[in-house]
């Protein structure tokens, strides 16, 4: 029996084809709620970003964001956290200040960027997000950095950090994260505390960062507008996002009714 979802964000809940969540997964969510099964989000994105995309008016039942290394319950209070360690955070930092590639930082409360140039754009763009803000690192802790690089230029910044591990996004841009993390640990975390056991799960999603998560949990579920590598790490391959995809997948699976 399904008591908990994890769904990715981009590309997963929202199409960037239509620029919102489709009305089909809206009416999915709401009978899994009906069902009591939890709905949780699991993403890459912060929760400040989360707060102005379309899923903003879909009250989910817990966050994992920043693909693991902050997790928040529904009412916003932190589950878990995992920042990047120091000697790692170091040399992001000597990276954001030399300026030799964009590199945005993300904390806790605050997310900006060293400067911004045509990968950035792209990037952005894929996941209909404005630019990030221009900014100065002042010594906090971090939790994600996301370099806006080209496939292959990722190897010789992973090897700098030997405790981080780096993901693919988009075509230009990588999330580094501490080795810890990742969207598996939060998961962890948030069926300890909520007394769930890993036969009781299931997970959407339809990127890099998507593949331990699809694979940890008891049922994955690749979208069918995933990169080849997701779908061949999932259990099922839905239908795209833009063709009722979520909802399609649970009817499928006897999910829902």
């Amino acid at each position: 029996m399904v008591k908990v979802i994890f769904f990715d964000v981009d590309g997963t809940l929202i199409s960037h084809l239509q620029k919102e969540v489709p009305e089909s997964t809206k009416i999915a969510l709401s009978k899994l709620a009906e069902k009591e099964i939890k709905r949780v989000v699991a993403t890459g994105r912060h929760i400040i970003e989360l707060s102005v995309l379309p899923v903003n008016n879909i009250c989910f039942d817990a966050y994992i964001t920043l693909n693991g290394q902050l997790c928040l319950d529904a009412s916003g209070n932190i589950i878990s956290e995992n920042p990047i360690c120091e000697k790692d955070r170091e040399c992001i930092v000597k990276l954001f200040n030399d300026r030799i590639v964009p590199i945005m930082l993300v904390e806790k409360n605050r997310m900006y960027i060293n400067f911004i140039n045509q990968h950035v754009e792209l990037a952005q763009q894929a996941i209909s997000t404005p630019v990030p803000d221009i900014g100065v690192y002042m010594g906090n802790e971090i939790y994600q950095a996301i370099v806006y690089v080209e496939k292959g230029d990722e190897t010789e910044i992973a090897s700098r950090l030997p405790n981080c591990k780096v993901t693919r996004w988009n075509n230009y841009a990588i999330d580094i994260i501490a080795n810890s993390g990742g969207k598996v640990t939060g998961i962890k975390e948030y069926l300890k505390a909520n007394n769930i056991s890993q036969e009781e799960t299931m997970a959407f999603g339809d990127g890099e960062n998507d593949v331990d998560m699809l694979r940890y949990v008891h049922t994955g579920i690749a979208m069918g507008n995933a990169d080849e590598l997701t779908k061949e790490n999932a259990d099922y391959t839905a239908e795209t996002v833009d063709n009722h995809g979520i909802m399609k997948a649970l009817l499928a699976l006897k999910v829902i009714n």
